[in-house]
């Protein structure tokens, strides 16, 4: 029997994950990955719970993104995108600190030919990018990717 945590890495994960890999400038399709990535662990950490005791059920996610930030540290970034893509705005993580804080951290870089006239990058990589807190900036692709090769060994 299929798990509804596997059904849903199946039904939606796998397929959201891999139209990013395909259009890996799309700043939309980053979001939306990061999105289900993230939230694939309350499936996880609920599957086969059949309560409705809100403190049981944040025990057991909280207890499960520990776990996985433990594994895979790229983890913390798709949570924080994935929370400023629905909030807009974040608040400082209680116990794991965020990586960023706000929605506008999260774009594309302009390829030559899509920027305003000198702000194009000639011979640069387009790619989603998430500027941290700390004022670095990274590309989003390489965490999606590592995550979901996480979610791939719980799921094989």
């Amino acid at each position: 029997m299929v798990s509804s945590a596997s059904d849903f890495f199946k039904t939606f994960v796998e397929p959201t994950v891999t139209e990013f890999f395909e259009h890996p400038l799309d700043v939309r399709r980053g979001r939306i990955a990061a999105i289900v990535l993230y939230h694939m662990t309350d499936h996880y950490a609920l599957e086969g719970y059949l309560g409705q005791d809100r403190k049981e059920i944040n025990n057991r996610t909280d207890k499960a993104r520990s776990n996985i930030i433990s594994c895979c540290q790229d983890f913390k970034l798709i949570r924080d995108v994935a929370d400023a893509t629905k909030h807009a705005q974040l608040s400082p993580a209680k116990v794991i600190p965020r990586e960023i804080s706000s929605y506008d951290q999260v774009d594309v870089t302009p390829g030559l030919f899509q920027a305003p006239f000198g702000y194009g990058y000639f011979a640069e990589a387009c790619e989603v990018l998430v500027t941290l807190d700390d004022g670095s900036v990274t590309s989003l692709l390489p965490a999606v990717r590592a995550v979901m090769n996480y979610w791939k060994s719980v799921f094989p």
